[in-house]
């Protein structure tokens, strides 16, 4: 069972991730019905009244009477020049106090201009994508992919440093690679300790999870307790440790999300998001059983009327790059032998032959399969060798065409994608390491210590993957997705 209003108030809180706080661009007034209610997404609630000096665009509130200045995005930005580097530096790898240095600002400057761009992204976002429910899917595709990776904070100590996993949740378009969610485990908001001692109060401790007031986020014991458990080997002489336990302290803001909670939040915005469609949608995800019943239970009504297919897929992530090559080639060795055909011939054939191949090939192995159970797929990838594909919403009325063809396109390989640009690019993302000096601890200086800003660069690396790309990129994921006719580039987005 889960905790409903946990799962309520998540939702709550990704929905408004989406949308713009309206800052600077709606009424000020509080006690108004319009506050933070920004211009670009709601127009009929204000009028223009003139402009300044400057020649900024003034706007009245039509309720309150209450004015406004919509203007330059950085108008009150100094070196506005320097918002387009920060930024490329940012999606390249390069970590906040390199910024400083290349980009000749102070490490204040540079967080100063991160809050600027994230703000500015999410802002162009609401304007640009909304939600996406008057997207055509029956054009561009109705297949998505969920999964998550585990990304990696500091947390800050004098001597026993440790590393904090958190989740960062995503759904890409499979066709375009468009990451249509990203959400990473973190509440900037949350207050463990404060949550901790009104569960205390009102009972909520002695209870299941799933009964709790408060169930979305950890409370400070059970994340002290995971500090303890990923620390335990951690060797330190006997004079220090004392010191050690009182600078072990819990972050100052924020608070981790639980897991499942956010999965099922995760998922009844992505069917909000595709409310509007009639389309048959096929949602793949990793082999975490929590994250298929998150989605099995968001699309219910649309599973019965067989209009959602759910598959989970496994493979051996781990496998050295030569067994993968070895794998690979095993795979096309086998399918050259079921088609009767030389490696030029399978090579020379257009993809949507081959695909129609492949699936006569797999109803031939679906011959005798138990429904509801794996199946493995004969053919090795390079990107997921051994993989297994399990079809949830298998069915005896299911034909064997439509379920091989479930089979053929069930694949990670857009989200994965996304996640290995994460690591690349973005340097507080990448994996920790640990020394022989290190004292079985894991760090790195260019961890960040601040959750929050993990999750603005995130975001921002998600907007700049969507809409952006590299010189490289010919097409953009939103290009193919039919939301941009060209490229975004750093004028569009500042207003330089």
């Amino acid at each position: 069972m889960k905790n409903n209003r946990a799962i309520v108030e998540e939702y709550t809180r990704l929905r408004r991730l989406q949308r713009p706080d309206g800052k600077g661009q709606s009424c000020s007034n509080e006690t108004c019905k319009s506050y933070l209610r920004p211009i670009a997404l709601h127009p009929e609630l204000y009028r223009k009244s003139g402009r300044t000096g400057a020649g900024n665009q003034r706007y009245c509130c039509k309720r309150c009477g209450s004015t406004f200045t919509v203007g330059h995005p950085a108008r009150n930005h100094r070196r506005q020049s320097k918002n387009g580097q920060v930024l490329k530096l940012l999606v390249h790898g390069t970590a906040l106090s390199k910024i400083s240095e290349i980009v000749d600002l102070s490490p204040r400057d540079v967080y100063r201009k991160l809050d600027f761009i994230y703000d500015r992204v999410r802002d162009f976002s609401a304007r640009r994508e909304g939600d996406l429910r008057d997207a055509d899917w029956e054009r561009y595709g109705r297949r998505f992919a969920t999964d998550s990776q585990t990304l990696t904070l500091n947390w800050p100590n004098r001597k026993k440093r440790a590393s904090v996993a958190v989740h960062h949740l995503c759904t890409a378009h499979a066709n375009s690679g468009y990451i249509v969610l990203g959400h990473l485990q973190f509440d900037p908001a949350g207050d463990m300790e404060k949550i901790e001692l009104e569960m205390s109060i009102n009972g909520d401790i002695a209870k299941d999870r799933c009964w709790r007031r408060h169930g979305r986020l950890w409370t400070a014991s059970e994340f002290k307790a995971y500090l303890d458990l990923i620390t335990a080997k951690v060797e330190i002489h006997p004079e220090v440790a004392p010191e050690v336990d009182l600078g072990l302290q819990l972050p100052h803001e924020g608070g981790l999300v639980r897991q499942d909670i956010q999965q099922y939040a995760h998922a009844l915005l992505m069917r909000r998001m595709l409310s509007k469609s009639d389309c048959r949608f096929y949602f793949v995800q990793d082999g975490d059983a929590g994250l298929s019943k998150a989605f099995l239970a968001a699309f219910a009504p649309e599973v019965r009327e067989g209009r959602v297919d759910v598959a989970t897929v496994a493979f051996d992530k781990y496998q050295a790059n030569d067994v993968r090559e070895a794998l690979y080639a095993e795979g096309r060795k086998k399918l050259r032998e079921a088609l009767g055909l030389t490696a030029y011939q399978l090579d020379s054939l257009p993809e949507a032959v081959l695909n129609e191949e492949i699936d006569r090939e797999i109803v031939k192995s679906l011959i005798g399969h138990t429904i509801g159970t794996p199946f493995a797929w004969p053919y090795h990838t390079k990107s997921e060798p051994m993989r297994s594909v399990d079809l949830k919403t298998d069915r005896a009325e299911l034909s064997t065409d439509r379920c091989a063809r479930l089979m053929r396109l069930a694949t990670l390989r857009s989200v994965d994608s996304y996640f290995h640009k994460i690591r690349s690019n973005v340097r507080p993302a990448s994996r920790p390491v640990s020394t022989p000096s290190s004292n079985g601890k894991t760090w790195d200086r260019y961890f960040l210590y601040k959750p929050e800003m993990l999750t603005k660069i995130i975001e921002i690396y998600r907007f700049h993957h969507n809409w952006m790309g590299t010189r490289q990129t010919k097409r953009t994921p939103a290009m193919k997705l039919g939301l941009a006719k060209g490229k975004i580039y750093e004028r569009d987005l500042f207003g330089e």
